[in-house]
């Protein structure tokens, strides 16, 4: 749940994950709140709309609506959006306007549906929550609505599926295609990317994939809806520094014993350095730093903190926390809660600060981890 913050910002929210994770598969997507509000996500979350046409669109709510209730006129709009734009789903959810009417997307989602015929699905959000609750839902509606079952040929190499990448925590800035060239080297065939540089169709075709590769907590649950159904092992990490080696290696022993694996790193741990990221990438790089790391984790879902570390979305919890440190690597945002005798190293993250250190993201797939572990 979001905190009232005074010096730092609150991280992406929970319909800027719905929107960043399904942007580039054809589905008309539609946040019920006043005009001029999916401006917050186009200029600040989302780094491709510049460049790349979505059917992302706001409902236009009026005062007179929210006071009074008006689920017939956003029917008629989304049917009539639909039958112009021929979508490959639609995707209905709001915000924290919609949340106090307590609009019923489910319920709206089945009448769209039948008026339609295109598979509509309806989300909870309430523009509380971070990114990651929005793009967990997403992921989740893709796993169990879309993918098919396909009869699996040999292949020479193993098949993946990336799952989790969206610019949010990767940026736009060359971690997809280091992940990319990482898959290559390694001879990983890339099945379908959840979800950048891919459509709709290639989701569709994931059930081919040997493993699937989970870059981020957000497809956690997608992964395992994907075990369930097809039987597909997946392993948790992304491929920063020396954790590129450990990542391929968990993916050629999950493809052969069929074995989740997940790459974190156990035991109580000082405040040498510190980190603040998104939990998976927040573990990865640890791994790679080699070095006595304690993890802040402001968004949801705290997968495998260990003692030491801290799940906190309160400012001065972070704030004790980072100036107990002598290193602390973050988001430029957090300097605001730092003394300026502490060495901050800048990591730069989507989610956090947007657009306004989006010139200093680094790559840090692969050696361009060198970046951040250099300057420790």
């Amino acid at each position: 749940m979001r905190q009232v913050f005074r010096d730092v910002c609150n991280y992406a929210a929970d319909l800027a994950g719905i929107n960043s994770a399904l942007y580039e598969l054809g589905g008309l997507i539609i946040m019920h709140d006043a005009s001029g509000c999916n401006s917050t996500y186009a200029t600040h979350d989302e780094p491709r709309w510049t460049q790349m046409p979505s059917l992302i669109y706001i409902s236009a709510l009026e005062e007179y609506d929210a006071i009074l209730g008006n689920d017939d006129k956003l029917i008629e709009n989304v049917v009539e959006a639909a039958k112009e734009t021929q979508p490959n789903f639609i995707c209905l959810f709001g915000s924290p306007i919609a949340l106090v009417m307590g609009t019923d997307f489910k319920g709206i989602a089945h009448v769209v549906e039948q008026e339609t015929g295109i598979p509509t699905f309806g989300f909870k959000t309430s523009g509380m929550y971070s990114y990651i609750q929005g793009a967990r839902q997403a992921y989740q509606m893709l796993a169990e609505n879309f993918v098919k079952d396909t009869k699996k040929e040999k292949s020479s190499s193993i098949r993946i599926n990336l799952m989790g990448m969206t610019p949010l925590d990767f940026g736009y800035s060359g971690n997809k295609e280091a992940i990319d060239d990482w898959a290559k080297d390694n001879d990983f065939s890339i099945v379908a990317n959840w979800s950048m540089g891919t459509n709709l169709e290639q989701i569709k075709q994931s059930a081919l994939a040997d493993v699937n590769v989970v870059l981020s907590s957000c497809a956690l649950d997608a992964a395992k809806v994907l075990e369930e159904k097809f039987h597909i092992p997946y392993v948790v990490g992304v491929p920063v520094g020396s954790c590129a080696k450990t990542l391929a290696e968990n993916v050629r022993l999950s493809a052969h014993d069929h074995q989740n694996r997940e790459m974190y790193q156990s035991g109580s741990h000082d405040s040498h350095i510190v980190l603040i990221g998104e939990p998976v990438m927040a573990q990865s790089m640890r791994l790679a730093l080699d070095d006595e790391v304690q993890i802040i984790c402001p968004t949801e879902i705290d997968w495998h903190l260990q003692e030491g570390d801290l799940y906190s979305h309160e400012e001065e919890d972070m704030r004790k926390k980072l100036n107990e440190a002598d290193i602390v690597i973050a988001d430029p945002i957090y300097r605001r809660l730092v003394s300026k005798d502490i060495h901050f190293i800048d990591c730069p993250h989507w989610a956090c600060s947007g657009r306004l250190f989006k010139d200093q993201m680094p790559v840090i797939i692969g050696d361009g981890f060198q970046i951040i572990k250099n300057q420790v």
